[in-house]
């Protein structure tokens, strides 16, 4: 009995001592969720892509895998929708709902047809938002997060079509040399018809309409897509062969009228010769008379032939004499009589024809340039404005995602995608530049997430991408060199504009000491602890960001601060701060100083605000735009 009370007590202790280890493990692990949380790592939605670029002829069509995955503690999962935009007119090409959980990731593949002509580049966007979702365990703050990623197609003509744009080419200076070759035969057709007209009566018919033919190669020739107009170019080339062919006719014509008048002048010439030459001898008083008669003739023929006549009577006049008098036979007598008698001299010239070379072809083609359309804006991909590129602040902590410091410019940068800045995502050292030069070539600005958080090493067959957040600013600075350099190399721009949040606007400025300001138009800081940090947030930076080699660079009696500080501000520097917190050493926003964030320049603008807290201070609020719209203004006027 006492046996049996003894192990009933026992497996009651047993089972109170298991709810006990389990209560335990339960409240530790939602304490170290908590923690964990607390310390930076919220729920991460990371979006990958097979491929960024692709380039397509005319009918081609070419595929692209995308891939989400999350990064959160096991008790939670992410709600997400995922669109696929055309950017050439923000059309959904696609959307989809799905959750996410670690290791079970959302991939999605899409077919992108290529049906334009000419040469130029369509950008796609794939969109990801996440919201976090979970039960009592799941530790996250609810936002909304979101990944873009951009998509360049770029496309140029087939090869038939390349053939056909030769082909255009080679025939359409073919028919300018033609058309060119028919106006000078007209212009010397026209001037022996003319010549002919002051002495014989004709009539032939010019109106050939050709003047608005070479206009029309010109006009045709001057389009971007000219290699598809062959059929309007065929349609003339028969036109001009109807043409050729009336003037062949009209030729044929005019040199055969020429022909019988030359032969005629010809004919009244050597008739004056003959007749001339009779004049030399003595002839019997007969033969006299017989040549005077002809002279009589003769001279009235020419006065016949100088009046202005139809050529056929012209030829009833001219006709035969020459035969006549060539034909008689006159006996030379030394006790003769001379022919004693006037003949008309002949003045009246044989009509030539001129000799003209072709004029030269002037035909231009028009240059197939690479245009963009985004937003239902169509241009040149090269007139776009300067990118602008974000950078990110201080991490919060050591372990936390890369993406996690670059969230908080989501909201900034969505509104300034509504105002045609065009969210092209992120970009690190991570970012590789296997695509070709000026893939984000575009007639629009864009705007880009960047982080100074990635190094990489060389391995002996590859390199090695490590996510590094424990240097000290000045390599941080460095790092932006390749960052920038990769930002220029996509978007063919050589100036950039920036927006350096936090610890960033520092790494910012002295990159610019390192490597000069030119590569930049507009640089804004915003919040940026200018001249170091101090007091409870100095001590407290080491520990709650575990980042002691950044912290110790931002201590405001640092040696790099005093380096950062010595130079004259740039002009193309602009600096928004927030004040209006009581802090222990003054006014601030909270984590920076007023008098730590203004800088020695005219481009200083304050942002009046409050802290909701001490884990809500204004300086984070800075970014929430929806609390302090003035912040967006301010960037907005500066950037236009």
């Amino acid at each position: 009995m006492f046996l049996k009370r003894l192990m009933k007590k026992k497996v009651l202790f047993i089972f109170v001592l298991a709810a006990v280890f389990l209560t335990i493990g339960f409240l530790g692990a939602k304490f170290y969720l908590l923690i964990n949380f607390l310390s930076g790592n919220d729920t991460v939605v990371k979006v990958s892509t097979n491929k960024e670029y692709l380039f397509l002829e005319h009918g081609d069509a070419g595929d692209i895998t995308f891939e989400s995955k999350v990064t959160t503690n096991p008790f939670c999962s992410a709600s997400c929708n995922v669109k696929l935009l055309n950017l050439e007119d923000m059309s959904v090409i696609d959307a989809d709902d799905f959750s996410l959980k670690p290791g079970n990731p959302f991939k999605k593949s899409y077919r992108f047809f290529l049906n334009k002509f000419g040469r130029g580049k369509e950008f796609y966007r794939f969109d990801v938002e996440c919201i976090s979702s979970g039960g009592f365990l799941c530790h996250s703050d609810r936002e909304l997060t979101n990944r873009n990623l951009l998509i360049t197609v770029e496309y140029d003509l087939n090869e038939a079509e390349e053939e056909n744009k030769k082909i255009f080419e080679e025939k359409s200076r073919n028919l300018a040399e033609e058309i060119n070759g028919i106006e000078n035969e007209l212009f010397t057709l026209k001037d022996a018809a003319n010549k002919l007209n002051n002495s014989a009566i004709v009539d032939y018919d010019f109106e050939f309409n050709l003047n608005d033919k070479p206009e029309k190669i010109k006009m045709l020739a001057m389009e971007e897509n000219y290699y598809t107009k062959i059929d309007p170019l065929l349609e003339l080339e028969k036109e001009i062969n109807e043409t050729r062919k009336d003037l062949f006719d009209l030729n044929n014509t005019i040199s055969g009228d020429v022909l019988i008048y030359n032969s005629l002048i010809d004919d009244l010439l050597q008739s004056e010769i003959i007749l001339r030459n009779w004049t030399n001898f003595n002839f019997s008083l007969d033969s006299v008379e017989k040549i005077k008669g002809y002279i009589d003739e003769f001279n009235t023929i020419m006065k016949k032939f100088d009046e202005r006549d139809y050529l056929e009577n012209k030829f009833f006049f001219v006709n035969g004499f020459r035969d006549k008098i060539e034909n008689y036979v006159f006996k030379e007598d030394e006790n003769g009589t001379i022919v004693d008698k006037t003949i008309e001299k002949t003045n009246i010239q044989k009509i030539e024809f001129l000799n003209l070379a072709p004029d030269e072809v002037e035909l231009k083609f028009a240059e197939i340039k690479n245009k963009c359309t985004v937003n239902n804006v169509t241009g040149l991909c090269s007139d776009g404005k300067n990118p602008v590129v974000f950078l990110h602040g201080h991490s919060v902590t050591k372990d936390a995602p890369l993406e996690y410091s670059l969230e908080g410019f989501t909201k900034l940068q969505k509104k300034l995608d509504e105002d045609g800045y065009v969210n092209a995502g992120s970009i690190t050292l991570y970012t590789e530049k296997n695509v070709p030069a000026n893939v984000w070539e575009v007639n629009t600005p864009l705007s880009i997430k960047a982080s100074y958080y990635f190094d990489f090493f060389e391995e002996p067959e590859n390199y090695k991408i490590v996510l590094t957040k424990s240097e000290n600013i000045d390599t941080y600075a460095v790092r932006l060199k390749e960052i920038f350099d990769n930002v220029r190399f996509r978007t063919g721009k050589q100036k950039i504009d920036v927006i350096a949040f936090s610890m960033g606007g520092v790494v910012m400025r002295r990159h610019m000491q390192l490597f000069g300001g030119d590569g930049f138009s507009k640089v804004i800081l915003l919040g940026a602890p200018n001249k170091g940090i101090s007091g409870d947030v100095s001590t407290l930076c080491p520990i709650v960001g575990g980042e002691k080699r950044e912290c110790e660079d931002m201590n405001a009696n640092s040696l790099f601060m005093q380096k950062l500080n010595r130079d004259k501000i740039p002009d193309n520097l602009y600096n928004i701060y927030g004040t209006g917190c009581e802090m222990s050493e003054g006014k601030g926003d909270g984590i920076v100083l007023e008098e730590s964030a203004k800088l020695e320049t005219e481009n200083n603008f304050a942002i009046n605000g409050t802290c909701r807290g001490k884990f809500q201070p204004l300086h984070l609020d800075l970014l929430k735009i929806e609390l302090y719209p003035e912040v967006y203004e301010t960037i907005i006027n500066i950037l236009e």
